[in-house]
């Protein structure tokens, strides 16, 4: 009997030992299964994920936008890092610029400095053409910055003229089919009694809307109406500008 009983608690010995050792196999095994340790990466692969994603959409989301007007006419997208994301033209002069330069993804300041020196650009500016530089956006920290560094960079051009303005504005601008330089200028001939069109006032120069507006103001007699648009052969304006700001630019002119 004494025999039978020792056998008895021999076995069950043996089976907690061999059940210790299963699960401690187990265990070791589950530290190396491909599947557990996948499934554990999951939830830092998705935040991960995330946080690419994020990015991806700060960067290539414009936040800001700079309009430049001289003719041509275009508009710089900006994003929160303050690159270029986006090159717009507004006119045929503005998408031929365009279309020619390489300032994608390049920081605002740089960009504009390729515009200044472009062929064309730079030719106005040696003469006496009139650059208008607007800064919009909803950010009043990035805007401010901007505009700031539009200043410096334009320091040494005594027509090139700076200055922030609204969303609303420059919205009311596109649905005229206007970049925001052209739209300003078009408003203040508007309120000066001037007949033009939108598409007129596009296809023209900041420098010849500037003389048409001087023209209109100095005048005493003559029909607003028969002031004389460049081309045009309507009646002959008066006054160069030369000296004297744009209206548009009185809140913040560089």
């Amino acid at each position: 009997m004494n025999e039978k009983i020792r056998k008895a608690f021999d076995s069950v010995k043996a089976e907690e030992e061999l059940k210790e050792k299963t699960l401690s196999r187990i265990a070791e095994a589950r530290k190396h299964r491909p599947g557990l340790r996948g499934t554990r990466l999951i939830p830092m692969l998705a935040c991960l994920a995330l946080v690419i994603l994020a990015g991806g959409l700060a960067w290539f989301s414009p936040s800001a936008t700079i309009s430049v007007d001289i003719n041509p006419s275009l508009e710089l997208w900006i994003n929160r890092f303050d690159k270029v994301v986006q090159v717009v033209g507004w006119n045929d002069d503005g998408r031929e610029l365009a279309a020619a330069l390489d300032i994608k993804y390049m920081d605002y300041d740089r960009a504009l400095e390729q515009i200044m020196n472009s062929e064309k650009v730079s030719s106005l500016l040696s003469g006496d053409g009139v650059m208008t530089l607007a800064v919009v956006g909803d950010n009043e920290a990035q805007c401010g910055r901007l505009l700031s560094g539009l200043r410096s960079c334009t320091a040494g051009q005594g027509n090139a003229y700076c200055y922030s303005a609204s969303e609303e504005e420059l919205e009311a601008a596109h649905i005229l089919g206007l970049s925001f330089g052209k739209y300003k200028a078009y408003l203040e001939l508007m309120e000066l009694g001037f007949d033009i069109s939108p598409q007129e006032a596009n296809d023209m120069s900041m420098r010849d809307l500037r003389d048409i507006a001087d023209s209109l103001s100095g005048e005493t007699e003559t029909d607003s109406s028969q002031a004389h648009i460049p081309g045009s052969g309507q009646g002959q304006g008066q006054g160069s500008g030369q000296g004297k700001g744009p209206a548009w630019a009185s809140d913040g002119e560089s």
